[in-house]
């Protein structure tokens, strides 16, 4: 569905632009500022390769990018003239930068072999880049209230825990077109990378664009903030595509890290978003303190560490730690990690020494050893079924408190 605040700026400004070519003759196009084409004129006058190009494919080839820019036209505050690049076959070219005092909102093109524009041809070109301005200009404060509004009710959509008030942020939703009564959702957590450059909300608005570009069987919507959230809204029978596997590579193309990533789990009715926003960021907990080895961690996936999430989230991360063994403790303080793993890879594998020691790689006399070397640790017997769910207890619950978090295991 056509966005009409767009559509409407859209025809005013392919209005400039048609009369602007009509009047000068001259093939005229407006691309924005990285060079991919807003809309263009009807191909009068002589054309070239870049122009072809840059209209069939919708936009402008790497090479004569560059070449651009390093011409200057991205500092340009006025009109300049661009030379002919014979290497790709770009004939010389009238150029308005459409920018404002704060903000580049891209270029007017008119092709004017042997510079063939007279000046009153450029002041007209100068005066329809002016009006350019003044409808991107206002386009942008529309589009840029619109996704005010529209963050507003996804954030409302989020902390509806109430189902009536559920269904009356979706009716909003509705009426905006932006979702319907029956669709359903994802939600994915992460956390941006502190240093990363760039306006949170501009790289959160990217990355939306990128998800949509990726799969158009969902809508996408993202929350800038840290944590950065992401909402997959799609019909119940969109397909089994799993949506994991379009976040996890557009976080990475779109902030340059592999962050940890928490997931809702299976497609929720939309209704119950503000649910599915509490299990990514349960999720997201557990993938930051290494469960799983996935980068995305499913709340649909994660077993009993489901209820160990509720429990942190119920009794408090600062006081988890008072509920670990203390001799998981003393471990602890003591760095001794080798120990800790054994116990923790032990106890996943239900006390099978060869799968242990298969897992770990170590030698069964090694592996004994320190079994021995626990069990004194301890003062624990590692043969008790009680026992040993206290300690697996104890370590997760370790690790929930940020006391501990393996390095080199997955258990």
């Amino acid at each position: 569905m056509s966005d009409p605040v767009s559509a409407d700026f859209s025809v005013r400004m392919q209005l400039i632009v048609d009369v602007l070519a009509q009047t000068l003759d001259r093939a005229v196009l407006l691309d924005d500022e990285e060079l991919t084409p807003i809309t263009h004129s009807r191909q009068l006058g002589e054309l070239d390769d870049v122009r072809v190009h840059s209209v069939l494919q919708r936009e402008t080839r790497a090479e004569v990018k560059a070449a651009l820019f390093e011409f200057g036209i991205g500092t340009a505050d006025s009109a300049v003239w661009i030379p002919a690049f014979p290497d790709y076959n770009l004939m010389p070219r009238f150029c308005v930068p459409v920018r404002s005092a704060s903000e580049r909102f891209g270029y007017l093109w008119i092709i004017a072999p042997e510079g063939s524009l007279s000046e009153h041809g450029q002041q007209l070109a100068k005066r329809a880049g002016a009006d350019l301005l003044a409808i991107l200009d206002r386009r942008n404060a529309a589009l840029r209230a619109e996704e005010s509004a529209q963050q507003g009710l996804l954030m409302r959509l989020i902390a509806a825990e109430d189902p009536g008030q559920a269904q009356g942020v979706v009716a909003e939703l509705h009426a905006r077109a932006m979702a319907e009564p029956q669709h359903v959702i994802q939600v994915f957590r992460f956390e941006p990378d502190a240093d990363s450059a760039g306006n949170p909300v501009d790289r959160s608005l990217a990355l939306r664009l990128r998800l949509t570009a990726t799969d158009r069987t969902r809508r996408w919507y993202t929350l800038a903030g840290s944590p950065t959230t992401i909402l997959a809204v799609s019909r119940a029978d969109a397909g089994p595509v799993a949506t994991a596997e379009i976040v996890a590579p557009a976080v990475r193309a779109g902030y340059g890290t592999r962050p940890a990533i928490g997931a809702s789990g299976v497609p929720l009715p939309i209704t119950q978003a503000a649910l599915g926003f509490r299990q990514a960021s349960l999720a997201l907990t557990l993938a930051e303190i290494g469960v799983g080895s996935a980068q995305v961690a499913d709340w649909s996936a994660l077993g009993s560490w489901r209820s160990l999430a509720l429990l942190g989230e119920a009794y408090g991360p600062d006081r988890l730690g008072e509920l670990v063994h203390p001799g998981i403790v003393t471990l602890i303080e003591q760095n001794r990690e080798d120990l800790l793993r054994t116990l923790e890879t032990y106890l996943a594998n239900g006390g099978d020494v060869r799968r242990t020691s298969e897992a770990m790689y170590l030698h069964r006399s090694t592996l004994y050893y320190r079994l021995e070397r626990l069990t004194e640790a301890l003062d624990s017997d590692l043969s008790d079924g009680e026992t040993r769910f206290e300690l697996m207890l104890g370590l997760r619950l370790a690790r929930l408190a940020r006391l501990y978090r393996p390095t080199s295991t997955t258990v």
